[in-house]
C-alpha cells in the first residue's frame, strides 16, 4: 500500500456548546507528503460519552475515504473487535461493488477490545424525512411486532443535509423534528459534524457510514441505531450507501446497527405515516431550497414524494404549501440513477393502480428528460464551495 492515515483521538472538550469528541488524522502520501485534519463531532451536554481512546465513530468516519486513497489505517487509540472484524467484510463488499475505485486496506489497531455489551434502549436517524418518520413513528407506536425496538430518542445531524454554515436552517429543522419527536414521547438528540467536509467522497455512496459513525458516539446512551431505508427488498440499489447488507457491517461489541423498513416500498411506508398528523405538518425531504427547513415543492424531491402521497390517496399532505401543479415539473432533471430508479416505480405506481393518472404524461416526460451536466465532484452538495457558488449565482441575477 503507498498511502496511509494515521488516527490520533483527542481529548473530550466541554463546553457551552456541548461536547466536542475529536481525532487528529494524518494523511501520508507515497512521496512522503503528509497532511493533518481534524474530525470532530459535537453531542448535546449531559449525555455520556465514549472513552477519548475510543476510535469506532472515527474509524468509521474514515473508512471509504482510505479505500479510495489506497491507504492503510493505524489507530492510535481503541477499536472493538466486532467493529473491525465487521469493516474487514465491509471493505470487500465495497471493493466487490467498486472495484477500479475501492481498494482493500489494513487496519492496525493499538488497543482491541473485546467481550463488550450493549446498553438497554435505541436510537433513530431522524432527518425529517419520509424513511426517518416511518422508522421512528412505527418503533415509537409499536408497529414493529417481534422487532420493536424500545425508542429513546431520534438523531438529527448538523453538516449532513444541511450545511454547517446554515445555522438558520438547521435551527428551524430542528424544531420541526422535536415536535414531531415529542409527539411520539421521544427526545430529539442534535449533532454537529464536519466529516462531510473533510473528503470529496459520493454521498450516495457514504450516507450509511457517516450515519453509523454519528450514532456510534451514542453507545452509551443506547446500544442500538436504526438507519432508515432507502428502498424496499425487491428494488435494492448497488453500490448505495446505506443498504441492508451494509449497515449491519458498521455494528460494534457495544453497538448495533440496524437497517430498518426495507420490507416496505415508498408508498407504504406514506400510507402507514398520513396516519401521524404531527408528523405530516413536520415531514422535511427538501436539501436544495433556499430555506432548508421546509419543503420547497419544486424540487425534484418535493415533486416525487408529492406524487408518491397523491399515490398513497393523499393529494394534499400538510407539508407542502399547496397542491401540485404541472409547472412543478418543468425544471425537474434526474441526476441519479437513484432518482431515475424511484421515478419509474412512480410510473409503474400510476399505471398498475390508476391513481394519479393525470399525472402520468409530465412524469414520461421527466424519465426522457436528460439530466444537466454534474458538478458534484467539484462542488460536493453540502460543501462551503457549492454554498458560496449558489449565493454568488443569486447575488449576479439581482
Amino acid at each position: 500500500m503507498e498511502n496511509y492515515f494515521e488516527l490520533f483521538p483527542q481529548p473530550l472538550q466541554v463546553s457551552d456548546d456541548g461536547q466536542r469528541r475529536s481525532c487528529l488524522i494524518k494523511e501520508t502520501t507515497v512521496s512522503g507528503e503528509s497532511t493533518e485534519k481534524e474530525l470532530w463531532f459535537t453531542y448535546p451536554a449531559g449525555l455520556p460519552m465514549p472513552e477519548d481512546d475510543d476510535c469506532d465513530s472515527y474509524l468509521l468516519a474514515v473508512l471509504l475515504a482510505a479505500m479510495k486513497s489506497k491507504a492503510d489505517i493505524t489507530i492510535h487509540g481503541s477499536v472493538s473487535r466486532e467493529l473491525l472484524a465487521n469493516l474487514t467484510e465491509l471493505q470487500y463488499v465495497w471493493n466487490k461493488w467498486l472495484p477500479k475505485v475501492c481498494f482493500l486496506v489494513d487496519m492496525k489497531v493499538e488497543h482491541i477490545r473485546e467481550n463488550e455489551t450493549r446498553v438497554s434502549g435505541a436510537i433513530v436517524a431522524f432527518s425529517g424525512g419520509v424513511d426517518a418518520q416511518f422508522s421512528a413513528y412505527r418503533h415509537a407506536t409499536g408497529k414493529a411486532g417481534y422487532g420493536n425496538q424500545a425508542l429513546r430518542a431520534g438523531v438529527l445531524v448538523h453538516g449532513f443535509d444541511i450545511p454547517l454554515a446554515d445555522t438558520e436552517g438547521f435551527s428551524g429543522a430542528a424544531q420541526k423534528a422535536s415536535e414531531a419527536l415529542n409527539d411520539l414521547g421521544l427526545r430529539l438528540f442534535t449533532v454537529r459534524t464536519n466529516q462531510r467536509e473533510l473528503w470529496n467522497i459520493n454521498w450516495e455512496h457514504y450516507c450509511g457510514s457517516a450515519l453509523a459513525s454519528v450514532l456510534c458516539g451514542l453507545k452509551k446512551c443506547a446500544g442500538t441505531g436504526l438507519i432508515g431505508s432507502s428502498e424496499p427488498y425487491d428494488a435494492l440499489l448497488m453500490p448505495w450507501g446505506s443498504h441492508p447488507m451494509t449497515d449491519p457491517l458498521r455494528s460494534s461489541g457495544s453497538f448495533k446497527i440496524i437497517h430498518d423498513g426495507a420490507g416496505f416500498s415508498r408508498l407504504e411506508k406514506m400510507k402507514v405515516i398520513s396516519e401521524w398528523q404531527v408528523g405530516m405538518q413536520n415531514l422535511r425531504v427538501c436539501w436544495v431550497g433556499d430555506k432548508r427547513d421546509r419543503n420547497c415543492g419544486h424540487c425534484e424531491k418535493c415533486v416525487r414524494v408529492h406524487l408518491n402521497f397523491i399515490l398513497a390517496g393523499m393529494p394534499n399532505p400538510a407539508c407542502f404549501d399547496g397542491p401540485l401543479e404541472a409547472s412543478n415539473f418543468k425544471s425537474v432533471a434526474l441526476g441519479s440513477e437513484f432518482a431515475r430508479v424511484v421515478w419509474r416505480q412512480i410510473r409503474s405506481e400510476i399505471i398498475d393502480t390508476g391513481q394519479g393518472l393525470e399525472w402520468l404524461p409530465q412524469v414520461e416526460q421527466v424519465l426522457k428528460r436528460k439530466a444537466g451536466p454534474s458538478f458534484s465532484f467539484l462542488l460536493p452538495s453540502g460543501s462551503r464551495r457549492r454554498t458560496w457558488v449558489k449565493t454568488s449565482f443569486k447575488r449576479y441575477r439581482k
